[in-house]
């Protein structure tokens, strides 16, 4: 089936609305996560840390990291709604709405399980490796358990979800919005999936945090600019 594109007339104003608004959503929950978790636990920088460090500083601060986490991961959920919502206010048909769905869809699911470990799995670490009773093998075998986990979930949702799935995702919605003629907006998308790409370069061992920060900021401020222009041309 031909793909069918709207103009910017034919979108309507209940798809507009709710497109936007949850563009908005992942757009402030993920900035209300940081704002909670950076000064609370120094993060993203403190994910690098050993478990000897972050464990007891994630049960300090158990409160400020169940708020950031569990913001963050409204951020990572609002991607499935908002996948949907995308199709059918942009009026994509055949193959690329059904890629705007499917990679939409992975990419919150896989961002949001890599997240729900600081929810719920890493609190109960922390609480058992700072047990005053806890032995040294005991401690030593939840290090274990904490780093397996945390390079599985991790992998899933920061190489998959944000990476890959989020990256491919935004690609096909900027070829969607430069066949409508959304000539900026969609070349500006294109740099952002191209950043977000170059993370899965960590996979070969080339590593940058500064590009990895970077991708996730500019990402960002492209979907407020996507709400943004969306709300406008309507």
């Amino acid at each position: 089936m031909t793909d069918v594109l709207p103009s910017k007339a034919q979108m309507t104003q209940p798809g507009v609305s709710g497109t936007s608004a949850l563009l908005l959503l992942q757009f402030a929950t993920m900035w209300t996560a940081f704002f909670i978790l950076a000064p609370s636990i120094n993060w993203p920088a403190s994910l690098g840390e050993p478990p000897s460090v972050i464990l007891p500083l994630i049960l300090d601060q158990s409160a400020a990291v169940f708020a950031g986490y569990l913001s963050y991961s409204i951020h990572a959920l609002a991607l499935i709604p908002l996948a949907i919502l995308l199709r059918d206010t942009l009026r994509l048909d055949g193959a690329m709405g059904r890629m705007v769905v499917a990679f939409g869809v992975l990419a919150g699911l896989a961002k949001a399980f890599g997240i729900v470990r600081w929810l719920f799995l890493m609190p109960g670490l922390a609480t058992a490796y700072t047990d005053p009773s806890a032995t040294q093998e005991t401690r030593a075998a939840i290090e274990v358990v904490y780093s397996a986990f945390n390079a599985y979930a991790g992998g899933v949702g920061e190489l998959l979800g944000v990476g890959f799935f989020a990256g491919v995702w935004t690609i096909v919605i900027s070829v969607a919005l430069l066949r409508m003629g959304w000539t900026w907006i969609g070349y500006a998308g294109f740099g952002a999936a191209a950043l977000l790409l170059s993370t899965l370069l960590s996979v070969v061992g080339i590593e940058s945090p500064i590009l990895l920060t970077l991708s996730g900021i500019v990402w960002q401020f492209w979907t407020l600019a996507l709400a943004i222009t969306i709300w406008r041309q309507a």
